[in-house]
């Protein structure tokens, strides 16, 4: 992995390292002295997010940017005061301005050591003398009343004890900052000495990042193994590596990242797309489908996903299929849409569509900004207000392979059987939730989109039933509809299949449940009839319900009394688990005993 990473970080354009770079929040000052240490001159801006970038401000970015520590571990000052790496830089929170002052001295000491010119050194002693004797009193009494005379006038000029003052020495050019910052990193990008070995005229050793040695968590370490250390890297490649974790740290990456393998400009394209200029920054999604209509083929490269230093997922992806073809259809089967279809053309249309429905909007969230919030690898914390245990389950179950599913084409990850146990279980949980308020149903929507992704999804999972070409689920509860006002209006007509049995079945416990006048006739009645197991069980339950309401049913020969000798008196060969897909289906279609024979 880290391999590919080096590979992937020599890809990219140095000017990619810097899109949207800001300096950071607080006071920036470049001080110009003489050949004495004498300051000439200097000038100062504050920057807050949402200023503007002036041209000073980018100057100091340029420097700022060279002057980074590799960890806390690794800065020059000891007492970690002080949070620059440079002999030309000072900075430090304002908090702290009053301790640096003592500190400028061990500092400066060590990062001269970084200085190979004698020029270098010069200026460096200089800006030593200079910052220990003047650098505090200039930021407090100049410096800060101009800023609190700006406070006065603009309240977002006020300071924070939290801000930092940087402070750069302008006699110095950008080039000696990034110079200088170079043979720092050379030798502290590797994470112990210790390990390192000279070969070559280089130094191996293991690279700082995404590298530890749990030396005070033994349960962690190899207490086995024959060696310390499986690999080590040399300067350059341990440079690379650091690049990238400062793309991570300045978020300048998208996550997840497509590390290409054969078309390394693509990599660069990715980056730069994320970072575009004149907008937010983009989704995975997007800059996919950006990236997808210049290739039309896309395919050999890592997914590397992360979040911070932690790495979540690294996988390859051989070749990524981004369209439906054909393009999937879920079809209005229980009219919730005015018989509108949802045509499912791309994968991530798949994912912000059907897995955002049958997950019940918590593993991929919409939010009320209408952006979108991936959960494929959050920590999600089990509250009932919010999740019900059921789909809480389902999540953990089955969203590494809907990530799988999604994001590497790997299309054995879902099958039949996974998608069914998702459908039937996500629509059991809802018929529990269910209540009946102000003449409505809570879930009944819900419930209804559900049945019709199952159902227009019935057979997409089950790739041989996709190659035999046989009649789809959507077209079958079509037909069932039309059957049972014949069977319920014609008396020469009459049940001929288990699937017709379970889906009439459905429709008789509608009717006789609506005929409840009690103040809570949700859904949930319906669930006591789906647990049977046994067929006479079953029907006996539909004669108890029966009994229990027939005082307000009128007996004639009618379609109820039709559809209710049927259903007791067919016999089926399926199990009643089986046919729990067409019980649910004859339940919340269009119920035939209410309606008129056309």
């Amino acid at each position: 992995m880290l391999r590919e990473i080096i590979n992937f970080t020599k890809s990219i354009s140095p000017e990619s390292y810097i899109f949207r770079l800001e300096p950071v929040e607080g006071i920036h000052i470049q001080i110009k002295l003489d050949d004495n240490g004498q300051q000439i001159d200097h000038q100062f801006a504050f920057y807050k997010k949402g200023f503007e970038v002036t041209k000073f401000l980018k100057d100091c970015l340029n420097r700022q940017i060279h002057t980074i520590y590799i960890s806390m571990n690794k800065a020059f000052d000891s007492k970690k005061k002080i949070h620059s790496c440079s002999p030309f830089c000072i900075a430090f929170k304002i908090q702290n301005i009053t301790e640096v002052q003592s500190r400028f001295d061990d500092y400066f000491k060590i990062a001269e050591k970084y200085c190979e010119k004698e020029e270098q050194k010069k200026w460096s002693n200089l800006f030593n003398k200079y910052s220990s004797d003047e650098l505090v009193k200039l930021i407090k009494e100049d410096i800060e009343k101009v800023v609190d005379e700006q406070t006065k006038k603009d309240k977002r000029f006020k300071l924070s004890d939290k801000f930092y003052v940087y402070s750069y020495l302008s006699n110095i050019a950008s080039e000696d900052y990034e110079n200088v910052h170079q043979k720092y990193l050379t030798e502290a990008v590797f994470n112990k000495a210790e390990y390192n070995k000279p070969i070559d005229d280089e130094i191996f050793g293991v690279s700082d990042y995404l590298s530890g040695y749990n030396v005070k968590k033994p349960f962690l370490q190899h207490q086995t193994a024959s060696f310390n250390l499986n690999f080590r890297f040399n300067n350059s490649d341990a440079l690379q590596l650091f690049m990238f974790s400062q793309l991570q740290d300045n978020r300048l990456l998208p996550n997840p990242l497509p590390i290409f393998i054969d078309k390394q400009e693509l990599n660069d394209t990715v980056v730069k797309i994320f970072n575009r200029e004149g907008g937010k920054k983009i989704s995975y999604s997007d800059i996919i489908k950006e990236v997808y209509e210049r290739e039309r083929d896309l395919g050999n490269y890592y997914l590397f996903n992360y979040f911070g230093k932690t790495v979540r997922d690294f996988d390859f992806v051989s070749s990524f299929s981004y369209k439906f073809e054909p393009a999937l259809a879920i079809e209005d089967i229980f009219n919730i849409k005015k018989g509108v279809q949802e045509i499912i053309k791309d994968i991530f249309r798949f994912e912000k569509y059907i897995v955002q429905k049958i997950f019940d909007n918590q593993l991929i969230q919409k939010t009320k900004d209408d952006s979108w919030r991936l959960r494929y690898f959050d920590d999600i914390e089990y509250k009932p207000q919010y999740i019900r245990a059921p789909m809480y389950q389902l999540i953990f179950k089955y969203r590494k392979a809907f990530y799988d599913y999604v994001y590497k084409s790997k299309r054995e990850a879902l099958n039949s059987r996974i998608f069914r146990d998702i459908m039937q279980t996500g629509i059991l949980d809802n018929l529990k939730e269910d209540k009946y308020e102000n003449k409505h149903h809570t879930k009944e929507y819900q419930i209804k989109e559900k049945l019709n992704i199952w159902f227009s999804l019935y057979e997409f999972f089950d790739q041989q039933k996709n190659k035999n070409g046989e009649e789809t689920m959507a077209n079958k509860i079509k037909q069932l509809l039309e059957r049972m006002r014949d069977v319920a209006s014609d008396e020469n007509q009459h049940l001929e299949s288990d699937d017709e049995f379970a889906y009439a079945a459905g429709q008789v416990i509608y009717y006789l449940l609506s005929r409840s006048e009690a103040a809570e006739k949700s859904h949930a009645l319906l669930e006591p009839f789906l647990q049977k197991a046994d067929l006479v069980q079953f029907k006996m339950a539909i004669s108890r319900i029966f009994n229990q309401y027939k005082h307000d049913i009128k007996f004639y020969k009618g379609r109820f009394e039709k559809l209710m000798a049927e259903v007791l008196s067919f016999e089926i060969e399926k199990s009643l688990k089986d046919l729990m897909p067409m019980i649910l289906a004859g339940y919340f279609a269009d119920n035939v005993i209410y309606k008129k024979n056309q």
